[in-house]
């Protein structure tokens, strides 16, 4: 079965290729295979990727990128996450306030808490730090690299 692709969706995503590829929309088809078709390359798609996660408000994880391979999939994956988004954000209906509920007196002795230590990077930002870092020799306490020494033994 195949899923009914939203038409302001998928002109979204088309508006964006074409501004990208400096063309006209009108010759865009949901059909057009991104590698094949128009010519992008895996740069190119990150960067298209990214637009749309800009224009959409959401966030396309890694793991999905190899099924988003033509205009088509494309708008049908953002349609559905869009869904998706909209299911997850419903606000809860509120609970009744009962006598157990209600807050104690204002004299509670809680304590306070430490502050936490600086959040860590996210693992896309970490992995980009170790990436920039991987290819520089680690130095000694003597000031020579690490190379070095291994290549005068």
């Amino acid at each position: 079965m195949t899923e009914r692709i939203d038409p302001a969706v998928a002109a979204k995503i088309i508006q964006a290729l074409a501004s990208y590829l400096k063309r006209d929309p009108a010759s865009i088809t949901e059909a057009h295979h991104l590698r094949d078709d128009l010519g992008l390359d895996s740069v190119a798609i990150i960067e298209l990727l990214f637009e749309i996660e800009e224009r959409f408000k959401l966030q396309i994880p890694d793991q999905d990128l190899p099924g988003l391979s033509t205009v088509g999939t494309v708008a049908a994956y953002v349609q559905r996450r869009l869904a998706e988004s909209k299911t997850e954000s419903k606000p809860e209906s509120p609970k009744p306030v009962t006598a157990a509920s209600k807050p104690k007196s204002a004299k509670s002795t809680k304590t306070k808490s430490k502050p936490t230590s600086a959040k860590s990077p996210s693992p896309k930002k970490a992995a980009a730090v170790k990436f920039a870092s991987a290819g520089k020799p680690k130095k000694t306490s003597a000031g020579t690299s690490r190379k070095k020494k291994v290549a005068a033994r």
